[in-house]
């Protein structure tokens, strides 16, 4: 037994009920045999001696043995192997006063068989009051299973075969005490018929009473454990309810809240793989795109739908070179740092990444705010520049890039295997778009935008833009007619006055 385990044992102040109840079925014991049936003719210290050893006895035996017995047992076995423990003790010390009472003392069978069901019944009471009492102390302070299997038993069931047993028990009690006075004191000669019927009205009295407080005991004790269930479960649905995904229900019945619990832990697990997809696709595509991953069902994505929107594609130069002159390991590093900083860009401009190829980017602009798509596009394209004037690559040379912007019609679908596949833009605009990018070395422009994206601009953005004329472009079989800004050629200050 680990020391964990020792100590929860030890701090466990609802282990001490069953020694509660051990005194008060003395001591309701002792006052029945010493002054509610005076006909016994024994003395009060007598009385409560010879029920109070034997339950010394059960109470030793209980304190050695209930920790291998019970508290090493499965969580949610532990009830019903308390239950049964208890149970076991109450039984022995049944016997024990069988064997006092009726062997030893010679007392009469009818009186000893009254004390012997009265002492069961304080058993039946106390053992499932306690089992209920340390069941509250492990819903807390044990660990619970929240994913097994378990053998299932109704509440509702539990609940009837409770109230069965008690209103069989209160019945019986009253029929053997009633037999018993009605035969045994009606052969008492010394006692008067006024005398017995009083004897006999206390004792069913009595009785009646005793089952009724301890019902209702169980009543309490079992409507706090409920209550307690309930509020776990509700605590946990509440942090999933704000987000937090982190905790689960502890599976601490075998009943409608045991099934309850398991299926709220599946539902979370769900919610955390769903989560946990949402992460991943977050690293992989923009935010905008993963909505559309996951609210978009399979037929749509397959078909794909159509969008009117403004394409960036964005490269580095003289690449080619710069990976023949550097470790993997340094390659690697830049360009995860400098495709870190250009989504950044993207996205505050209201874009989103669509693709990395390599050493280039391709945003794609009003999906959501297609009116300003062009606009957003251009902003993006020159935070970008001026960023790119801000580093360098790990040889030393100036790091330079250049921006092609196209406006169009794009159809947007997961293309690939039912295996594989990816959520991407496809589209004579793409096309353009790229070409347009690898104008931008030859034409001596870091941005170049076609006609269709500059008809999209405002007026001040249109200014800053010098007209390039009709150019060919390599995949077109039509001339395209492009503007440019910011000369490649020309230094960070004429590049800022335009800005």
């Amino acid at each position: 037994m680990d020391l964990a385990f020792q100590q929860q044992t030890v701090t466990d102040p609802a282990k001490y009920v069953s020694y509660v109840y051990f005194a008060i079925t003395v001591v309701i014991l002792g006052v029945y045999g010493a002054r509610i049936s005076p006909y016994l003719g024994v003395e009060a210290v007598f009385s409560f001696t010879a029920f109070a050893l034997p339950f010394c006895f059960a109470a030793i035996i209980k304190f050695f043995l209930e920790r291998h017995i019970v508290d090493s047992a499965d969580v949610l076995m532990r009830p019903r192997r308390q239950f049964l423990f208890d149970m076991s003790l109450y039984l022995l010390v049944s016997l024990i006063i069988l064997a006092e009472h009726y062997l030893s003392y010679i007392q009469p069978l009818a009186t000893t068989i009254k004390i012997i069901v009265g002492t069961m019944i304080m058993g039946y009471f106390a053992s499932i009051d306690n089992a209920l009492c340390r069941e509250r102390f492990w819903f807390s302070h044990a660990e619970h299973i929240t994913d097994s299997e378990f053998h299932f038993t109704s509440l509702s069931g539990k609940l009837s075969l409770f109230l069965t047993i008690t209103v069989f028990i209160g019945m019986t009690v009253t029929g053997v005490v009633a037999f018993v006075d009605l035969s045994g004191l009606t052969y008492n000669l010394d006692l008067d018929q006024p005398t017995i019927l009083k004897v006999f009205l206390v004792d069913i009295f009595f009785v009646f009473c005793v089952v009724l407080v301890l019902t209702l005991r169980l009543i309490h004790s079992l409507s706090l454990n409920v209550q307690h269930v309930f509020s776990t479960q509700l605590s946990v649905l509440r942090n999933v309810q704000s987000g937090n995904l982190t905790e689960y229900v502890p599976i601490v019945t075998r009943d409608e809240f045991g099934l309850l619990a398991r299926q709220v832990n599946v539902m979370i697990d769900d919610l955390r793989d769903k989560e946990q997809l949402r992460e991943t696709l977050e690293k992989i595509v923009s935010p905008s795109i993963m909505e559309k991953l996951l609210s978009t069902d399979d037929r749509t994505l397959k078909y794909g739908q159509e969008y009117d929107v403004a394409i960036l594609f964005c490269d580095l130069r003289e690449f080619t070179r710069f990976t023949e002159n550097t470790s993997a390991e340094d390659l690697i590093f830049f360009l995860n740092a400098f495709f870190s900083q250009m989504a950044k860009i993207v996205t505050t401009h209201k874009g989103i990444i669509n693709k990395f190829m390599g050493d280039s980017v391709l945003a794609v602009y009003g999906l959501e705010t297609g009116d300003t798509a062009a606009e957003d596009a251009v902003k993006t394209a020159v935070t970008m520049i001026e960023h790119a004037h801000n580093l360098s690559m790990p040889d030393g040379e100036q790091l330079e890039i250049g921006v092609g912007i196209h406006t169009g019609k794009v159809v947007a679908g997961t293309i690939g295997s039912e295996e594989r596949y990816e959520y991407t833009f496809i589209g004579d605009a793409v096309n353009t778009a790229s070409r347009l990018d690898g104008l931008t070395k030859r034409l001596g422009y870091r941005i170049i935008v076609s006609s269709d994206a500059y008809e999209r601009m405002g007026f001040d953005t249109q200014q800053l833009f010098t007209d390039l004329g009709i150019k060919i472009v390599r995949g077109k079989a039509e001339p395209v007619h492009v503007y440019g800004r910011s000369a490649y050629i020309s230094d960070r200050e004429d590049f800022a006055e335009e800005s």
